[in-house]
């Protein structure tokens, strides 16, 4: 594919995307307008029912006799508390990328400013979706756990662990990531955030069809799913044609891309952001008050065990849409064919991120 065709495909599929996200916006309204219709916390339909399917939690919780003894609002509590879980995972990605998008963009500015258009409005939508999240986790916080507030905000997937230095390094981190990768620094980009990305759709696509959940919590996660649809394939655009818009860097550090793929997907962190969350609701949650701490170490330890064991492969929901879409973002990538090995390398070496690239042929 020649420079100018590349230029072209690029540009027109993010005016074509921008025109979607506002048109969808104009006929529905913003998503946390959306939340705060489902999240309305008198509303007896919102604590009768689930809002997820039972299968999310990976600790398998059902399966102990702590958490079948539990009282059917308890059982309930635990499966809102699973959407909370979810949401602010993926939330807290969004705050990362609301920064970075504008740095991984930067150097279209003068020769595709669609792009950067482009992603100004993505991030005005993450913008809308944190509101989103926070109106069903003010509705949680209320009912099951008025103690805690922003405690039970799960820690980064990515990046540093603590809130607060995410925070303060997420411009310093744009920063240093465009001079240091150069014009691998979009590619890289995007082709985590496309992974990332993959890897809760196929759970957010199960939470909009799920009959069980009320009408507007439903409608949260489909329209949600509709605007990181519109993301995955810019993702994929991006990471495919970036580079060729753009051209190659004059250099290519492989130790500074291995720290970088790294940072990205720190070791054990996927267990640990799910458990921590888990800790906090259930040791200091109202809601689990009554239950004794000898039953809640039983239950957490059963947790723990699960967790660990299941995220060496791939939830059962994930492994078709999962699966493929890795495959194919990875694989288009516009990476150098080393850089592209030592992505895969990384990942593979790692027993639990290991199954994001399981399909991945170079």
């Amino acid at each position: 594919m020649t420079v100018q065709s590349a230029i072209q495909e690029l540009d027109q599929y993010a005016k074509m995307n921008v025109r979607h996200s506002i048109d969808q916006y104009a006929k529905h309204g913003t998503l946390h307008s959306i939340a705060a219709k489902a999240f309305d916390p008198s509303s007896e339909e919102l604590w009768q029912k689930p809002w997820v399917p039972w299968d999310f939690d990976i600790g398998e919780p059902y399966e102990h006799p702590v958490y079948q003894a539990f009282s059917e609002e308890q059982k309930l509590a635990w499966n809102h508390l699973q959407w909370g879980l979810e949401y602010t995972v993926v939330g807290q990605g969004e705050r990362q990328i609301i920064t970075l998008n504008n740095y991984a963009v930067r150097r279209f500015k003068h020769v595709l400013p669609s792009v950067v258009d482009l992603e100004n409005r993505e991030s005005y939508e993450e913008v809308d979706h944190l509101e989103a999240f926070q109106i069903g986790l003010d509705a949680l916080y209320q009912r099951y756990l008025p103690d805690l507030k922003s405690e039970l905000w799960s820690i980064s997937a990515s990046g540093f662990r603590s809130e607060r230095l995410n925070r303060v390094t997420r411009h310093l981190a744009g920063r240093v990531a465009d001079r240091l990768l150069g014009t691998n620094f979009p590619t890289f980009f995007f082709l985590v955030r496309g992974l990332k990305t993959h890897n809760y759709k196929p759970f957010e696509n199960a939470i909009a069809s799920f009959d069980e959940a009320p009408h507007w919590v439903r409608q949260v996660s489909h329209l949600h799913r509709l605007d990181e649809s519109r993301h995955m394939a810019t993702a994929l655009n991006i990471a495919k044609f970036g580079q060729e818009i753009l051209g190659q860097t004059s250099w290519e550090s492989k130790r500074l891309f291995k720290l970088a793929v790294h940072s990205a997907w720190p070791k054990h962190r996927m267990a640990e952001t799910r458990l921590r969350y888990w800790n906090t609701a259930l040791y200091r949650g109202r809601i689990f008050s009554n239950i004794s701490t000898e039953d809640k170490d039983a239950l957490f330890a059963h947790l723990t065990e699960r967790t660990h064991q299941n995220l060496l492969q791939l939830h059962p929901r994930q492994v078709h849409l999962t699966r493929q879409a890795n495959k194919r973002i990875v694989e288009e990538a516009a990476l150098s064919p080393e850089l592209k090995s030592i992505f895969v390398e990384v990942l593979r070496n790692d027993p639990i991120h290991r199954n994001l690239v399981d399909a991945v042929s170079l």
